[in-house]
This record gives structure tokens, sequence and C-alpha cells, in this order.
């Protein structure tokens, strides 16, 4: 077991309203499946400072076993209600080791290796991020 970290999980909104972000953090558990982070892996949750004024945020730290991954969202809306952001991959040792970008539908890879590419789509199949089209590096 090992623990990586710190994850800012947030959900925030400008002044104006027209600009929002959010973010969250996804555990895929060998054997079990996507579960969200719960008592029994989250080590330290502190107050952090969210990226606009109206709404709240936490910065926490987790611990995985061996074969675990975390996967980490972070998206951002802004006035015009395009949304970009991008979806990250770690391993139980806290190394990034894919990342996907995500701009109006679509996802595409931005590092690391397309093996990886299959936890980015349960990513985006269990929270229902809407998607046109992918370019992860794992089509045929």
């Amino acid at each position: 077991m090992s623990s990586i970290g710190y994850f800012k999980i947030e959900n925030s909104r400008s002044r104006s309203g027209k600009h929002a972000a959010s973010s969250t953090l996804l555990i895929y558990r060998r054997g079990i499946g996507v579960v969200r982070p719960g008592r029994e892996n989250i080590i330290e949750e502190t107050e952090a400072r969210p990226t606009y004024v109206k709404g709240s945020a936490k910065s926490i730290k987790i611990t995985l076993t061996h074969g675990d991954f975390a996967i980490y969202g972070w998206f951002v809306k802004n006035y015009m209600g395009r949304i970009k952001g991008y979806i990250s991959i770690y391993n139980h040792r806290g190394e990034l080791v894919y990342r996907a970008k995500y701009l109006n539908g679509v996802a595409r890879r931005g590092v690391g290796s397309p093996v990886y590419a299959w936890l980015a789509r349960i990513f985006i199949e269990t929270l229902n991020i809407p998607v046109s089209k992918t370019h992860l590096g794992d089509e045929k």
C-alpha cells in the first residue's frame, strides 16, 4: 500500500455564473471495478481554495494497493458553454501513466501509453461525459 495525492476535488462557479470548474476522483480496484474514494482509501482530507469564488474544494490524499489506479478528471466550462479539461490516470506508485485531453466532446490522448486508454473510457462512461469523438490511441 502506498499513498498518493494531493487531488483537488472541487465544484465552483464564478461570481457571474458564466464560468464553472469541476473535478472528481475515481479509483479502479482490480477485481471490483470503479469506486469512489471512501474512508478506507482517504488518508488525509483538507480544505482547499476553489478555482472560482462560489463553491467548495477539498484536497485529498489516498492510498492504493498494487494493481489499483486513480483516475482524476478536471473540467472547466467557459461563458460560451465550451468545456475543456483532462483525465489523468495514476498507478499505485503515484506515477502519471496516461493523460487524455477533453475539448468540446472530443477526447484525445495527450501523454502516456495507450495501453491505459481503457481506464479513460471507463471514467467517461461512469460519469456520463458527452463524447462525440475519441482519439485515445486504442482505436483499431
